[in-house]
């Protein structure tokens, strides 16, 4: 009886003492994603079956090192680090949604997260993680020589921009692949963005083919970024196809004599059909049988 005893006691106290665990839960969002200088959120939600009230709510950034402190807010009062908040701004210790938000998204910013909550039915705790993403800027391209290329002259071209770790590819206007002719340079710059330059090197460039593209893509694929450069040939040292006309030979030359040619033509046929319309031939009548004179018809 005893043993019985014992083990209803330890049941007993096993489901009044965790209960109150069991109570409340996080759903949180396993991983988010962030963009470089714009704001990010790591959404968490307090699950419970019961009213309940937030005592303590904390946010920390998990480090090797030990826990960085975020956001605290403990028995009405708030403490924060410049640049995380609450996603909203009139939330109160009744308020479920106790989402983090970042006002200001750094490379840096990306990693693990922990929420702690401690309420007047128990405490839950979660960790989640955060991918940050940095938008290419708009790619500058230039070429040299800048313009009056000659054909099958070799041609260096160059694609900039500043955005994430990533590579760049090179196509021509026929869609072939050229980055294995281009030579890629990534620099780290102090906020953590990086700056990518690429040159391509044509060898002997042509104006049939004259439009080169780069694309930049991320290593973690979630951001890419195009443009397209044109190369400047000289005309003069273009190869001419048959049904043009030659460029060191000014049109007027050939376009004067026809249209003066054409005008007197032109001019002739209308003469001719004003001189039958306005002075038709005249014919003589038969004469009267009174004798009288001749009278036009």
């Amino acid at each position: 009886m005893n043993l019985v005893t014992s083990w209803l006691f330890l049941v007993i106290h096993f489901v009044f003492i965790s209960a109150p665990e069991q109570f409340i839960s996080l759903d949180c969002k396993n991983e988010n994603h962030g963009v470089h200088g714009q704001r990010s959120l790591l959404e968490c939600i307090v699950k419970s079956v019961v009213p309940i009230s937030i005592r303590d709510l904390i946010w920390n950034r998990v480090r090797e090192d030990g826990m960085e402190f975020l956001f605290e807010y403990f028995e009405g009062e708030t403490f924060t680090t410049p640049g995380f908040t609450l996603a909203e701004p009139d939330w109160n210790n009744r308020n479920l949604n106790v989402s983090l938000l970042l006002t200001n998204t750094k490379m840096e910013d990306e990693g693990e997260y922990e929420c702690d909550v401690l309420t007047d039915r128990g405490t839950a705790t979660l960790r989640v993680s955060l991918k940050v993403t940095a938008k290419y800027t708009s790619p500058v391209m230039s070429s040299i020589p800048k313009n009056n290329i000659k054909e099958n002259q070799p041609v260096n071209i160059f694609c900039n921009s500043t955005g994430q770790k990533g590579m760049i590819w090179w196509f021509n206007k026929l869609g072939q692949n050229c980055t294995h002719d281009a030579e890629l340079e990534t620099k780290e710059n102090n906020d953590g963005l990086f700056s990518l330059s690429s040159k391509l090197t044509v060898q002997k460039a042509t104006s049939n083919n004259s439009i080169y593209t780069c694309n930049f893509l991320s290593t973690t694929g979630f951001q890419k970024e195009t443009a397209s450069f044109q190369l400047q040939f000289d005309r003069s040292s273009m190869e001419r196809r048959p049904d043009e006309a030659p460029y060191n030979v000014p049109i007027t030359n050939w376009l004067v004599p026809i249209v003066v040619i054409g005008s007197l033509i032109a001019g002739f046929v209308v003469a001719l059909l004003c001189r039958k319309k306005c002075f038709p031939q005249r014919k003589k009548s038969k004469k009267q049988v009174n004798g009288s004179s001749d009278v036009l018809l």
